[in-house]
């Protein structure tokens, strides 16, 4: 429908406003524009970032959006103006160390925001900007963390733990409830938990979607393996699934789509 141009690099995250006028993307060029997506012109360019963009999110309820970037900061945006709001939550306050927010992800009811770094997970309050939960630590086996979703009900939150290893934690006693052990790549693209909280989703480079139950097993530590997609020729880069939880679209680095039931 639209061919959108603006960015001078790669772009590596993306958001719709709530009313579905308007799309957030972030790029390398250290820039997020806010576009009109039926007429294709932007609407807002939005600069601060001093370091290349790796993910733009969405909260749920639309209220705000996050930038994560190379320069160390992790940026709250309105959701209706797209002003800044605030400071930036720097992962090092007062001096000049760099580290990428790279994976990004917003609690169901929008009020905390998680970011990952070098194995890490910090999880602040979207209005106080205060950490309220971690650094959660992964196995240590992982330099940097491309992905981390919250439960449905944003009681738990996982995250790639290197190793071929998805970890999960309870976020009230913050301990360690999965370790889930399935894919033949580190390089653990998109995690996403189904509706109703049962079974995470799971994609890698190694071109496989896996399918964990998360529920009603003794061995809390590993999870099980309810099933393996095997389709894609390419590495699987990200993963959608519907509303009600009945279709899975899985996208890969060739451009090829394939919707699952």
């Amino acid at each position: 429908l639209r061919v959108l141009k603006g960015h001078t690099n790669s772009i590596r995250g993306f958001g719709f406003f709530p009313d579905g006028r308007c799309l957030a993307t972030g790029s390398w060029d250290r820039s997020v524009i806010i576009w009109d997506v039926n007429s294709g012109e932007v609407e807002k360019k939005l600069t601060g970032h001093t370091g290349r963009i790796r993910s733009v999110v969405m909260a749920p309820d639309g209220s705000v959006f996050a930038s994560g970037s190379d320069d160390g900061t992790l940026r709250i945006w309105d959701g209706t103006s797209g002003n800044q709001i605030g400071e930036p939550i720097a992962m090092y306050p007062g001096n000049n160390r760099k580290a990428s927010w790279l994976a990004v992800s917003f609690s169901p009811d929008s009020r905390r925001v998680a970011a990952t770094r070098r194995g890490r997970v910090w999880i602040w309050d979207v209005q106080t900007k205060a950490l309220v939960t971690g650094p959660l630590q992964t196995s240590g086996a992982v330099s940097e963390s491309y992905t981390t979703c919250f439960s449905p009900d944003g009681s738990r939150i996982a995250a790639d733990a290197g190793g071929r290893t998805i970890r999960v934690w309870d976020l009230i006693s913050e301990k360690v409830i999965f370790d889930l052990k399935g894919h033949s790549s580190s390089h653990i693209t998109w995690t996403a938990f189904t509706p109703d909280g049962r079974e995470l989703l799971s994609a890698s480079f190694d071109r496989i979607i896996c399918r964990w139950e998360l529920m009603g097993f003794w061995n809390l530590k590993t999870g099980n393996q309810k099933s393996r997609f095997l389709q894609h020729q390419a590495a699987v880069v990200c993963i959608a699934l519907s509303p009600d939880g009945t279709l899975l679209a899985t996208g890969d680095h060739e451009g090829t789509v394939y919707i699952w039931d």
